[in-house]
Order: structure tokens, then sequence, then C-alpha cells
């Protein structure tokens, strides 16, 4: 049973036609996006900061630094990069680790020199914006209810945009998470309009930016679109391909040893909402772990217990599957939209890394449960996710008396409990 009818209607005024009623959302979009790029512009972002900074070792001849990294990986920027960095005049800025695929610094590359740092983030953020403005858009082909009128599904998409932490942080480091976003919500709407081809494309595009997306094309195989699972296996194929062609093998050997760098350590901080620091700050509360000062505002775990991060991954790998067997009952408009918002939580949650950006996603589509739930049960959730998300409330959490863990840990039950609603209507629908 299709369970995205049963919201009650939403009234409109009588005079609010359909071209009126998009014209005041792409009106509401607008004027968000010229005020985020105004209130932005000029300033500097750390996350982007170090594609420019890779592309401009690339085209110095010292590609070898591009995957250098702090000991600890998190927290700052290798040695290595001091010196380049003070020649490219931002020695007194901070950036963090290069952590995507090589093709994108040999891309950027060229443009390191006719720009300088800040201008390549200026005009970045000239793109990546309007992207974000963009999403609530495809968010709302995705998983709109019939019922809501545009301008405010726009109203609620652009309260998402100036309230939560997810997107002020997205937004403060300029992450390229923006665009592979947009480019994940892209390709499932493009699905619903039946344009296959376009996107598996699309999603192959997102992967190629950042690997997560690829968890994605599960949703095809569950909706049956094999043109779109060729369409992103072809064109995912042309771009590794393409990018080892561009960049050699040995830049992407060094990428994989980054990435597995990566995976052997645990960041408990309160923008990381991820089950496992969750679950070791919850053995070191116990004493299973060594002990963590409570009003440290993170903490590296240097020696995660080999055998913790593999069962994480496998328990959200049994709970993927348990949705996509779910899913594969549903509507067609249930398996993309809902199997999407799904999908995106179990991979940032179960993931070695839940940075707060990776929820944006997620929270863009939130709004949908509204005609996916009981609206009470729908209501508590956006509730029980947004409240805490609110970007001036994160200052308070310094009350709770462990502020990282306890925000860290609230986080993960109230996605957990977003999950595990979505879970159950789904199993009903199919019965």
């Amino acid at each position: 049973m299709d369970t995205a009818h049963e919201i009650r209607p939403v009234s409109q005024p009588a005079a609010m036609t359909p071209r009126r009623d998009r014209a005041i959302s792409v009106a509401l979009l607008g004027l968000w996006t010229v005020f985020a790029i105004w209130q932005r512009w000029g300033l500097w972002g750390e996350d982007l900061s170090a594609v420019y900074i890779a592309g401009w070792l690339w085209h110095s001849g010292m590609e070898e630094l591009i995957y250098a990294a702090p000991h600890t990986f998190f927290g700052g920027v290798a040695e290595s990069w001091r010196p380049a960095m003070a020649a490219m005049g931002i020695g007194d800025q901070t950036s963090f680790a290069y952590v995507y695929p090589p093709v994108w610094a040999v891309l950027t590359a060229p443009l390191t020199g006719w720009l300088d740092a800040q201008s390549f983030i200026n005009a970045v953020a000239l793109v990546q914006i309007p992207l974000l403005a963009a999403s609530v858009w495809l968010a709302g082909r995705l998983l709109k209810p019939d019922t809501m009128p545009w301008w405010l599904w726009a109203a609620l998409g652009v309260t998402i945009l100036c309230a939560s932490v997810q997107v002020h942080l997205a937004i403060w480091h300029n992450q390229p998470t923006i665009t592979v976003g947009f480019l994940v919500l892209l390709a499932f709407e493009r699905l619903g309009a039946r344009r296959p081809v376009i996107a598996g494309a699309v999603l192959a595009l997102a992967a190629a930016i950042k690997l997560t997306p690829a968890a994605f094309f599960l949703l095809f195989l569950v909706d049956r679109q094999w043109r779109a699972a060729a369409a992103f296996v072809v064109a995912g194929s042309a771009l590794a391909g393409l990018s080892v062609a561009l960049a050699g093998w040995p830049a992407h050997q060094a990428f994989l040893d980054s990435l597995a760098r990566v995976q052997g350590v645990a960041f408990l901080i309160a923008i990381n909402v991820s089950v496992l620091p969750a679950l070791l700050a919850a053995g070191s509360a116990v004493g299973l772990m060594p002990p963590i000062d409570p009003q440290s505002t993170q903490y590296l775990f240097p020696q995660v217990p080999g055998w913790l991060s593999p069962a994480t991954a496998l328990v959200g790998l049994a709970l993927t599957a348990a949705f996509l067997r779910t899913l594969a009952a549903a509507a067609g408009p249930v398996r993309r939209g809902i199997g999407l918002l799904a999908l995106s939580l179990l991979v940032a949650l179960f993931g070695p890394l839940g940075w707060l950006h990776y929820y944006v996603v997620p929270l863009l589509l939130l709004p949908g449960l509204l005609a996916f739930l009981p609206q009470r049960t729908a209501l508590w959730l956006v509730a029980l996710v947004g409240i805490p998300s609110i970007t001036p409330l994160i200052g308070l959490i310094g009350v709770l008396p462990w502020p990282i863990a306890n925000y860290v840990w609230f986080m993960c039950l109230a996605w957990g409990a977003v999950l595990a609603a979505i879970f159950v209507a789904l199993r009903r629908s199919g019965d």
C-alpha cells in the first residue's frame, strides 16, 4: 500500500494558483541564496581549502604531499604542508587533510595558477550555495506531500537552511558534500522522472567525489532500475579510468592508504554523530575503555578494539539489508524517497565518520515524513531531531554532565528513532 497520500490536506489560499505557488517558493529560495552568498563572501573555508592546496601541490610538482596528514589525521594539516601554505600566502589560515580522489586535485591544479585560495573559495560558494537551495526543491520532488503547497515546502526548507547546525557547518566550511548531496538528490529525482541513464551517471559522479554515494546504488537494484544501474557502472568505470589516467596509480594508492588511516581511529566530538564513537564513549563511561575528561571538547581514540569497527559495519549492513527487503514491497515513490532518507542515515550513522554535514540531505527530506507517517508521530520525530539541530542550541550542550558524549548519544538515538519509525511503517504498509 502506498502511504504517501495519507496526510490530511494542507489548505491553500483560494487565490494561490500553481504558478504563483511555485513562483513564491522560487523567490524564497532565491532570497536565501543571495543572503547566504553575501554572508559568506570573502570568508575562509577550511574543508574546501584542502582541495585548493592539493591542486596547488599537484600544479607545483609536489604531488607526493597531497595526502600528507597529521599524526592523528584530524585537527589540522601536516607539517609538510606549512611551507606550501606560506608560499600560497595562507600560512596563517587553518585547513584539514585532503580526503578526496586524486582526480579532483588534478582538475583543480590549473585553477591555482590564476586564482588565489580565497578567490577559489568565493567562486565555489557561487556554485555550491545555489546548489544547496536547489536541493530543497529536489527533496520536494521526491517527498513533498501532494497536498502541501510548494511555498510551504520551500519555507520549511529555508528554515532548515537558516537554522540547522548541519547546514551552518556545510556552508561555513564550503564543504564539497554540498555538491555531493545535490547530485544524490538529482539522481533520484531524475529516476522518478523516468530518466534512468541520467540518474545512474549523476550518482556515479557523486561517488567519484566522495565514495559513500556508491551505497545508494543498492536502491537502483531494489527499485529494479536496471538501466540506471548499468549507467552507474559504465559512468563510474569511465570516471575511475579517467582518474587513473590523469593522476596515475601511485596517487590512488596514497588515497587508499589515507582512507585506511581514517578507518583505524575514532573521533569523539559533537560534530561527529556516529555509532562508533558513541559506543567507545559508552565503553569509557562504564570502565571498559580508558577514562575521558568529561569537559574535553574532543577526544581521539588512537586504538579502537579490532573487532568493534567491523562489528559496527556488520550491524549497519544488516540493517541496510532489512530496509532494502521492506522497500522492495513499497510503491516506487516510497522506494526512492523514503529509501534515500533511510539509507543516507544508515551510511552516516554506521560509517567510520558521521560529520554533521552528512545529515543535510536527511534533514531536507525529513518534512516528507508528514506524508508517510501519522502526523503526530512525524511531528514528534521532526522535533526530536530538529530542536537539538538548531545552531544556537549547540552552545548550550555545555550544561550537560558530559557535553560531547551526551550530544552524540542523543543525536544517534534521535536519528535511530527516525529509522525505527520508517521501518515499522514500511512493514505495516507491506502487510
